[in-house]
Order: structure tokens, then sequence, then C-alpha cells
């Protein structure tokens, strides 16, 4: 894939039922190799249809389709789902063969590759998604987290550049939602998130798109979009509830007269842990750096300037 070419491109993309209701409506962006983006919106906004457009599933009513420089047409079909995979949000809508071997073989086997080649990339494809030994397991005597990581093992054994995940955190117990979310922070691969799952969203990608109505409706930084309990509202959106945490503690603090000492210690290291890990601006900030220190100095500005939070909080950093 070409770094000047557009992994994913969109112009004016329009998408239609015969019983004329539209679903995308003037739908136009761009998605760089190697981004990782979060597709988010209410239920009904047009997520599954745009995701179905990106390998042909689908093809727009109106307008174009790009992937890495080549449009998605009927002639090309075979070369873009060579470079486009989806995982689906259940597991057991890729799974279909008697082994954990065999599901993740069936790809590579299609493309006509030798059997030394595929014995491989089932092998890389499972250690990937920590599913080593699993080979001669049935697929259905596995956990549902689980099977969603071998889901993506039966994708990711065909190699393609760009990886499409619809609601990739639903219905996962703790544990293996953190492992798919260290996996996907580690990837190189350009990945498009379509969540309601804010908190991965936060945690995963650089930049988010919010579709409503099937229209674009805001494209810019996870962290600016994510942040913007307005917009999100407006759009029957929560924050994510890191963020809705973070600014329940800072309400706390605002009365921190009212609390003792451990408490304000615990509560002023975790919003300073948080805006390490999301980069959240909160009104008050702390920088706590021992138990000896039960007063955590703070500053107060404007919740929206983010990027003069962070400058400052850089400099507090230096």
């Amino acid at each position: 894939m070409s770094k000047n070419t557009a992994a994913i491109e969109t112009s004016q993309v329009f998408f239609t039922y015969p019983d004329g209701h539209a679903v995308l409506k003037s739908v136009t962006c761009s998605i760089k190799p190697g981004e990782k983006v979060a597709l988010i919106g209410p239920n009904g906004a047009g997520k599954s249809t745009f995701m179905s457009l990106l390998n042909g599933v689908s093809l727009p009513t109106h307008g174009q389709v790009h992937i890495d420089g080549t449009l998605v047409e009927k002639e090309s079909l075979v070369n873009i789902r060579r470079k486009v995979g989806i995982v689906f949000q259940d597991p057991d809508d890729q799974l279909f063969c008697p082994t954990v071997y065999d599901d993740v073989a069936f790809g590579p086997l299609n493309l006509g590759l030798a059997h030394e080649e595929v014995d491989k990339r089932v092998k890389e494809s499972l250690a990937l998604v920590g599913l080593e030994g699993f080979d001669e397991r049935s697929s259905y005597h596995l956990s549902f987290g689980e099977r969603k990581r071998l889901a993506l093992a039966t994708v990711l054994s065909y190699r393609p550049e760009i990886l499409v995940f619809d609601e990739p955190s639903t219905n996962m117990d703790p544990l293996n939602r953190r492992k798919l979310i260290n996996w996907l922070k580690e990837s190189d691969k350009t990945i498009l998130l379509c969540t309601h799952d804010l908190d991965i969203a936060l945690e995963v990608c650089d930049r988010c798109i919010l579709l409503t109505d099937g229209e674009i409706v805001a494209d810019d930084t996870a962290s600016k979009i994510l942040h913007n309990r307005q917009l999100l509202e407006e759009n029957n959106l929560e924050l994510p509830l890191a963020l809705m945490t973070h600014e329940l503690l800072n309400d706390i603090l605002k009365n921190k007269d009212d609390l003792d000492e451990d408490h304000r210690f615990i509560i002023g290291n975790f919003l300073h842990a948080h805006r390490h890990a999301h980069g959240a601006d909160g009104e008050i900030h702390f920088h706590v750096h021992s138990h000896d220190d039960h007063s955590p100095t703070h500053t107060h500005h404007d919740h929206d300037h983010h990027e003069a939070g962070s400058h400052q909080h850089k400099e507090a950093e230096k």
C-alpha cells in the first residue's frame, strides 16, 4: 500500500434502498494508511452500511469508494477483498469449519496458496491473537471471547492491509476485551472500528468520524470529539465512561476540604494517571508524586480548551 495514496477514500457517497430510504447521504472522507479511526454514531446512523461498501458487499447508489486507489466495483472485488478484512460483530458468522485450524486455513486455501504457506499463515495468525495450540479444537467449544479472537485470525490469515471491525468489544469479558485492545493498539494496519464503545475508541483510535442519519457531522481527533459532551449528547451518545468518571472525581475534588488525606491522595493519583492515558483535560489538574505529599497542586482552566490544556500538561512534565 502506497503511503501517498489514501487507504480508504469515499467521495460524495449515497446509498438508498429500493424503497427510497436513504441510508448514506453525501459521505466524503479519507483515511490514511496505518491510521486508526473510530466510526461512531447512534443506532441507524448508517455505520453498518458504510462498512459494507468498503469490500463491495454493497455498492453505492451514487458516488465512489476507493481502496488504496482502486475503485470498488464489480470488476475489482477480488482484489479489494484481499485488501479489506471485515471482522463481524458475531464471530459465529465467520466460523463454520470443524476445527480452529480449518477455519483459519479456509481463506488462504481459497486464495490458491500452497499447503506449506497455508500452514505457516494459520500458525502465525493464531499466535497473533493468542490462540497458539488451539489448532485441533472445535471453534464452537471456545468461549465467546476466544471465538472473537478466532474470527480475527481467520481474517488475518489472508493478510489484508485494512481491518474493519463491527462492534469489536460487544459481549466480551474484561480479560478478552483488554487482549483485543492491546492487539489493536500494537497493530500497524489501517484500522476502522465501527462501534458504540466510546471507551475503546478513546483508547485505541487517533481519530473519530461521527455519523448521524447517514451524514458525517464531525470528523476530528478522537480526543476532541469524545471530550465534547454537547456534541455527543446532540447525537444520542454519552461521554466515554472513563471521562464521566474523570468529571465526577473533579466535581468531588471541588469540595476536597470535605475529604480526608487518603481519599485526596487516591483520587488525585487517579486523575494524574488518567490524563497520561487519555489526555483528559479536567477542570482541576493534580500532580501527585508520593503518598507523603497529600496536598496535590491544581490549576483551573476552561474544560473546552483542549489544546491549551495539553500544552500546560506538557510544560508540567518538563
